[in-house]
């Protein structure tokens, strides 16, 4: 009958269930039976609404990637979570400042120039002085008619008014021409507008410093002379030892330091052809071997029974450090002697001593000549020393 019911076949169902994809469709695998056939057990693998990522087990989802493409307005960025949206238009309220500097753009937040603004005052517009008026209706942001007046604001300044009436809340700088002096109080300076507070006249400051000894070298300025602290110029106190400056950094109160003096000394030789620029500790040592040789010279001196006056070693002159000779200027000396001989130059003087005339005669060259020639070595070394003179006579 036809209320009894239904028998199974026994069979799957393999209806199709609305789950699954495109591409795989899913079958209930339940035996034959009334009714729906339930939740699929099966699993699927889908999208989420911006395709950027895959889920499992799930029909619709939304992802946590931010969208990063710009909005309408070209300024904002779209930040919505799994965006599916292809205008991005903002909703942010623009907010820039009008043209008229006191009120701010309420629409949407927009491409290009805001609109003007669209308030509008019913009050009269006057100038400072009240020369000129703008009757209403006045749009937000219009300014005030150019006054021909001169200002009547009050100055800092006693001079000559020269500018209008304005509608700025600050005058413009006085131009006037006046007489100041520099911030050091070096000079008075001319034709300086009124305006103008800090004059530099471009020279040395030249003021003494805290520590008494030194100047300031800075050039004309304003304040303190020591803006960064003491004074780190090179002291100008001299050495007990050399006389030169002690140059270390400034050091009122204390005494000068114990290193080594670094300062430049020119030595030269007795006859003056070697001349060296040392530092002063190695001409230092220079002198003290120069005062060693002359004491050994003036102690032999005494041995062979001559007197010998000691004091002279420690005269001013003796303290001086000097090169020593060598056989340049044994040469050289020997060449003026024998141009002093020869009677060949009314002044002698040995860095010139190659003139470009001769006064020998035609039989004092020849006996020269005799005597290079016949003297062998020793004759033609001889000749050659005496390279300043073109004849070498004994």
């Amino acid at each position: 009958i036809c209320s009894d019911p239904i028998p199974s076949c026994g069979k799957t169902c393999n209806k199709p269930l609305p789950c699954g994809s495109n591409e795989t469709i899913h079958i209930c695998e339940k035996l034959c039976h009334e009714g729906c056939c339930g939740p699929c057990t099966l699993t699927s693998t889908i999208k989420c609404r911006c395709g950027s990522k895959i889920n499992v087990n799930g029909l619709i989802f939304t992802c946590e990637k931010r969208c990063l493409k710009k909005r309408s307005c070209g300024r904002h960025k779209c930040g919505e979570l799994c965006c599916v949206g292809v205008e991005h238009t903002c909703s942010l309220v623009c907010g820039y400042k009008l043209n008229c500097g006191l009120h701010r753009c309420q629409e949407l937040c927009h491409r290009g120039n805001c609109q003007p603004c669209w308030q509008t005052s019913f009050d009269e517009l006057a100038c400072h002085c009240g020369g000129t008026v703008l009757f209403p209706p006045i749009a937000c942001g219009t300014k005030p008619l150019e006054c021909k007046n001169l200002c009547t604001r009050r100055h800092k300044c006693d001079h000559q008014v020269f500018h209008n009436c304005h509608s700025e809340e600050k005058c413009p700088p006085c131009t006037y021409l006046t007489q100041k002096w520099c911030m050091g109080k070096h000079e008075r300076r001319s034709n300086i507008p009124c305006h103008l507070q800090d004059i530099s006249c471009g020279l040395t400051c030249n003021k003494v410093l805290l520590c008494d000894l030194h100047r300031c070298r800075r050039i004309c300025h304003r304040g303190e002379c020591l803006a960064k602290g003491a004074c780190r110029q090179p002291c100008v106190l001299p050495r007990a030892d050399c006389g030169h400056p002690c140059n270390a950094p400034c050091h009122k109160g204390t005494s000068c330091p114990r290193n080594t003096c670094a300062a430049k000394v020119a030595l030269q030789c007795d006859c003056g052809r070697r001349k060296e620029t040392v530092v002063c500790t190695e001409a230092a040592s220079a002198h003290q071997r120069y005062a060693a040789i002359a004491m050994a010279s003036k102690l032999s001196d005494m041995q062979l029974g001559d007197s010998v006056d000691i004091g002279l070693i420690t005269k001013k002159e003796m303290k001086q450090a000097k090169l020593e000779c060598d056989e340049g200027c044994a040469a050289l000396e020997r060449n003026r002697r024998l141009a002093v001989a020869l009677q060949s130059y009314p002044s002698v003087d040995p860095f010139n001593i190659r003139t470009s005339s001769s006064t020998y005669s035609d039989s004092l060259r020849g006996d020269a000549r005799w005597f290079v020639v016949s003297g062998g070595d020793t004759a033609r070394q001889d000749a050659l020393d005496c390279a300043s003179v073109e004849v070498c006579f004994w």
